[in-house]
């Protein structure tokens, strides 16, 4: 153990300020709060972005990256994506001066392990974000249960947001994919069952039944089973070997290999699965990318027309290709895979391989009988804002769940989908949190640009805009009814941080302080 002699107490920090140091090659974030003095890890356990450049606000910091959340006086982690609480270590007073010593780094919060006296047994369907949040979430508050969780995947639970970024253009080792190594749940009495598929659930029994096995009986039963990806089946043609989807590992190692002997990809779909694969194939393994889709303007309906061509002109500042306002009427090959792809315009693009972005649908076929409430358009759960469905003791969480009044909310991202199972696991041990008083969030990064996005707007009257597209620095905010409803910026990643603390503690925001540069959203969301 090393002390490090950082400075003068009354000199070193005011109250509710951060400052990050270089310790024995370790980078610390020292905190003051409330008189007293805090030392933890200085970099996000998620992909190592620098607190001291995030906000600090009240006990909390936020990653400027991702939004990961931690407790500074502590480092335990109270919001994803980040899996691990950072390192926390002791600060003393002696002679007036701040004192930190890094003894070894360690972990802040205890896991439970099964105790058979207990007697209960959690079931979770599903390996993604929500069902691998849940499971850790139950052994963080100390349940002492069974757990069992079961994924229809063969490997283990991957970060699945880096599929079409960092993976598929090359950087991302396979080794670096998976969430947590098959130690990690085994220490944790997790039992993780790979090549695992629900057929049926009997909610009058309590049980599950397996493709393969013995049904299982649950005391509480999570449905997490995310969404399957849309397919052009009914394109003429679609049956030819080299048309491809992304939603797993196995699916990306399959089109990294097709890219391998064939550079011309068409991609169908311009969604943020089509762009990021666009961006990752032609940037990552040279190829010669072609995005086909029937809207004029990618993401125009999401983020607007203004970020829409900035992003499609980043695009094409690399040569991607781009056949808006069209679509696909066949597929064509020879010898049984596909070589060229027909468009609705006449034209036609030589293929080597096609990925389909196109959407993707909850995957609840399995409930159809269950007498769960299923949404009568695409077949989500629907549940309440605790994610509690119409079943006794059954939760859905991630990209099934459909929560709330009315139409209902449902949002396909990864850090909702973790903050779900967070949610559903915690009610499911009988508290009551609302999905509400947690912020979406999500990111993409193509060709090196990087939007942050969050909140949610269903829709908007407007949008204002700090900063111009043009110059790819700016925030957009999307206001409806005179009220934020989410925001996107570039190169603000800061203030990006303090909109998601002005969102989840309600505070008020006019159209003016949105549009002045000069009111500081970092100043007011500390209050």
């Amino acid at each position: 153990m090393a002390e490090h002699d950082l400075g003068e107490v009354d000199n070193l920090l005011q109250g509710g300020q951060m400052r990050p140091f270089e310790l024995e090659g370790k980078q610390v974030l020292l905190t003051r709060l409330d008189g007293q003095y805090y030392a933890t890890a200085g970099k996000c356990t998620h992909y190592g972005g620098p607190l001291h450049e995030g906000l600090l606000r009240g006990h909390e910091v936020m990653c400027p990256w991702h939004h990961a959340c931690f407790d500074a006086r502590s480092g335990a982690r109270l919001e994803p994506p980040a899996l691990n609480d950072l390192a926390h270590y002791p600060v003393r007073i002696a002679d007036g001066r701040v004192v930190v010593t890094l003894p070894h780094d360690n972990q802040t919060s205890p896991y439970a392990k099964a105790d058979p006296a207990d007697g209960q047994t959690f079931v979770i369907v599903g390996g993604g974000a929500a069902g691998n949040a849940a499971a850790e979430a139950l052994r963080r508050a100390s349940f002492k249960g069974r757990i069992i969780m079961l994924s229809a995947a063969p490997n283990l639970p991957v970060d699945r947001p880096n599929l079409s970024k960092d993976y598929l253009d090359g950087h991302a080792k396979p080794e670096w994919m998976p969430l947590r190594s098959e130690t990690w749940y085994a220490e944790r009495d997790i039992d993780l069952r790979l090549n695992t598929r629900v057929t049926r659930l009997d909610p009058a029994a309590q049980t599950i039944y397996l493709a393969q096995g013995e049904p299982l009986r649950y005391d509480k039963l999570l449905l997490a089973t995310g969404a399957t990806a849309r397919q052009l089946r009914n394109v003429p043609g679609a049956e030819l070997k080299g048309i491809y989807t992304l939603r797993n590992m196995a699916d990306a190692d399959a089109i990294i290999q097709a890219v391998e002997t064939g550079k011309q990809v068409v991609v169908v779909g311009a969604s943020f699965i089509g762009m990021e694969v666009a961006a990752s194939l032609a940037s990552g393994r040279g190829a010669h990318v072609r995005v086909v889709g029937p809207e004029l303007v990618p993401f125009a309906r999401i983020l607007g027309g203004d970020i829409g061509r900035m992003i499609q002109r980043e695009h094409e500042a690399h040569g991607v290709e781009f056949y808006l306002d069209d679509g696909v009427t066949a597929f064509t090959g020879e010898d049984g895979s596909v070589s060229a792809v027909q468009l609705k315009s006449g034209k036609t693009l030589a293929a080597d391989c096609v990925i389909a972005g196109i959407g993707a649908n909850p995957a609840t076929e399995f409930l159809r009988d269950s007498g769960l409430t299923l949404d009568g358009k695409d077949g989500s759960v629907r549940a309440d804002t605790q994610l509690r469905t119409n079943l006794a003791n059954v939760f859905a969480a991630g990209d099934i769940a459909r929560w709330g009044e009315g139409t209902g909310t449902r949002i396909e991202h990864w850090r909702v989908a973790e903050q779900h199972g967070i949610v559903a696991a915690h009610n499911m041990l009988g508290e009551r949190q609302d999905v509400h008083e947690r912020v979406p969030f999500f990111w993409t990064t193509q060709w090196g640009l990087t939007l942050n996005y969050t909140g949610h707007a269903a829709g908007w009257d407007e949008i204002v805009y700090r900063g111009t597209t043009e110059q790819k620095e700016f925030i957009a905010f999307y206001v409806q009814n005179g009220q934020l409803q989410a925001a996107v910026g570039a190169g603000h990643d800061r203030e990006l941080v303090a909109i998601e603390f002005i969102l989840r503690n309600k505070l008020p925001l006019t159209v003016q302080q949105m549009r002045d540069p000069a009111f500081s959203l970092v100043d007011y969301a500390r209050q």
